[in-house]
């Protein structure tokens, strides 16, 4: 398609690109994508497909609230055809736990869209490819109907903190009630089953008892009645989602997130064993795993569009630069790493699980190896950080935003990270310039 054609389309003219603050990080603008070796497209393959797939956080970004963005409406008619159908694979990523088919309503009632569950990634959503504890009996803690939430996400023996502490009525002191409940005698749950993995899906309630009962299953390896000898080194599996320290709500002031729960039982257990506490896993934004699985899902929706081009590039669309961008970042490093380490070739299930564990830096931000996804096709990740969010120019200093400021333990070091590709004032000036970038008009797909 020729330029001009294009830029009628988006009333965006090429000249006016200029006028974009185009921030790139410098770790981004020293990759390629138009190396010939991996940008060869086989004979037979329609001209029209497009082989980038789009990502977006969805508060802050298209929506405040359950109030659309006006920009992102337009926004969103950019990338349907002439049917009004999407003709760019697209899914939304946020670190929400909002009713999943509540959530696909919204959003396809507000944007005219018709979308498959699966594209939209909430933050325990990963945990589907974490089939080596499917069936283990699983500790599930956070708020809602978490054991609905577990059993969608592949874990069939569910228990909860309510059941460990009826099962072990001596553990939670700190409830003065239950104190006066117990002096009148009580009964332990002998035959209640070991438990040989936590879930921890989100913040719950009455942190204090929570953290107490935590450390106890810890130390004991999952049947705390018994006093261990020693603190051992080691301890049960520990699957966490959403490591935001922060987050905004209608308060004037950020209010504490999952991501400040997880810092309390990192602390209390390093305190009380004088061990530090590792995760088996991290997902949710900003983990690589995260974005790992984004793009299997895209991969899907561009198969299930009838495309047969591989995903070659993601946009990430975000407002948060320590979460978004970050992982979006993240994500492009390891690509990097995973395209060195493979040669720029597409590798079968079982090499690929090899080089994911090579191309991670940490074992709890590693792919699992049994994950059953789509080859691995992205060659890199744009991210492209909007002003209609958590992010403003006027916050702070732009020289701050090299050094992540909330960051979850395990993501420490990660400098220059936080700085975009692109910084657009809404997602729709972002799309104009990925569609002129990419010399794709939808409406001819």
């Amino acid at each position: 398609m020729e330029d001009d054609t294009l830029s009628d389309f988006l009333s965006f003219p090429p000249s006016g690109m200029s006028t974009i603050d185009m921030r790139k990080a410098s770790i981004i603008s020293t990759d390629s994508y138009t190396d010939e070796k991996f940008d060869h497209v086989p004979t037979g393959l329609k001209p029209k497909e497009p082989n980038f797939g789009l990502l977006f956080d969805i508060d802050g970004v298209l929506l405040r609230g359950s109030t659309p963005i006006p920009e992102a409406k337009v926004a969103m008619d950019l990338l349907k055809g002439k049917d009004g159908k999407l003709r760019v694979p697209i899914a939304f990523v946020t670190n929400s736990m909002s009713p999943p088919d509540v959530k696909r309503k919204l959003l396809e009632s507000t944007f005219n869209i018709q979308l498959e569950l699966e594209q939209i990634i909430f933050a325990p959503s990963p945990f589907k490819s974490f089939s080596q504890w499917h069936n283990h009996k699983v500790l599930v803690v956070g708020q809602g109907d978490i054991r609905e939430w577990a059993r969608d996400l592949g874990f069939t023996d569910v228990y909860t903190m309510d059941q460990v502490a009826k099962a072990y009525p001596l553990l939670d002191m700190v409830d003065h009630e239950n104190r006066k409940t117990v002096a009148k005698g009580y009964t332990e749950d002998k035959e209640f089953p070991r438990i040989e993995a936590i879930i921890l899906l989100g913040e719950p309630t009455h942190w204090e008892m929570h953290l107490q009962l935590l450390i106890d299953l810890l130390v004991t390896d999952g049947k705390p009645d018994h006093k261990p000898e020693t603190y051992p080194d080691s301890h049960l599996p520990i699957l966490a989602c959403n490591m935001d320290l922060l987050f905004m709500a209608q308060a004037s002031m950020p209010r504490f997130g999952h991501g400040a729960f997880l810092v309390c039982l990192e602390s209390l257990y390093e305190r009380v064993t004088g061990h530090p506490l590792r995760y088996t896993a991290l997902v949710g934004k900003p983990s690589e795993i995260t974005y790992r699985f984004s793009e299997h899902i895209l991969s899907k929706t561009s198969l299930r569009l009838g495309y047969t081009r591989p995903i070659r590039k993601i946009y990430f669309f975000g407002d948060n630069p320590e979460v978004d961008i970050l992982g979006a970042n993240l994500y492009n490093m390891y690509l990097r790493r995973y395209r060195r380490l493979s040669g720029g070739r597409e590798v079968a299930p079982p090499e690929q699980a090899k080089l994911d564990k090579k191309a991670a830096v940490a074992t709890s931000r590693t792919v699992p190896a049994d994950a059953t996804f789509l080859p691995q096709t992205a060659r890199g990740v744009e991210s492209v950080l909007v002003q209609t969010g958590v992010y403003k120019p006027a916050d702070r200093d732009k020289r701050q935003l090299t050094q992540p400021q909330n960051c979850h333990r395990d993501f420490l070091g990660a400098t220059d990270l936080v700085l975009p590709s692109f910084e657009v004032v809404d997602v729709l000036e972002g799309m104009k310039l990925l569609l002129l970038e990419e010399h794709f008009n939808p409406k001819l797909a």
